[in-house]
């Protein structure tokens, strides 16, 4: 995320419009945005900034009629209302990370919808305090990975969420 602001948007403006890959690539490195900025109050507004300029690319290009990018703009939609949410409105960060799940899921994307559910948790867990729906989601999640194939984000989950998963916490 570091390297995205040295080079001010320099190289993914190349990779816009380009094939399914670059506009991966653009998904991910937005996500990866969102995620500093959770953890860095000091350079969160520019994070956020180049997170959001990614998001509003995705979200043009979903406009001009690419279905194949709807599920990247929703979770990056749920990723961006964390951020933005105020007091006693988790209500709509709820209704969006369920959007991005279901979207996920319907289009054939087992991985972006196991994804948001872990983001999801993530947000229930450290934010609203509500284990019982968090552990229901990284169950969710760990199906959804399970049948994907992905073993090693399997494993890697039940280690961070042992204690959720145990019904320890």
């Amino acid at each position: 995320a570091n390297l995205a602001l040295e080079k001010r948007n320099e190289k993914w403006f190349k990779l816009k419009g380009g094939p399914f890959m670059s506009i991966d690539l653009l998904f991910h490195h937005a996500l990866s945005l969102y995620a500093m900025a959770r953890k860095s109050k000091k350079m969160r507004r520019k994070y956020m900034a180049q997170a959001d300029h990614i998001r509003k690319e995705l979200n043009d290009s979903l406009k001009k009629r690419n279905p194949n990018i709807a599920h990247y703009v929703s979770i990056l939609n749920a990723e961006r209302a964390v951020l933005k949410q105020k007091k006693n409105q988790s209500k709509i960060v709820h209704e969006l990370y369920n959007d991005a799940i279901t979207r996920s899921a319907r289009c054939g994307y087992v991985h972006y919808a196991a994804l948001a559910q872990e983001h999801f948790a993530d947000f229930l867990l450290s934010k609203d305090g509500n284990i019982e729906e968090a552990k229901y989601n990284i169950e969710g999640a760990l199906e959804r990975y399970t049948n994907w194939g992905a073993m090693g984000i399997v494993e890697h989950l039940h280690n961070k969420y042992r204690d959720v998963l145990d019904g320890n916490i």
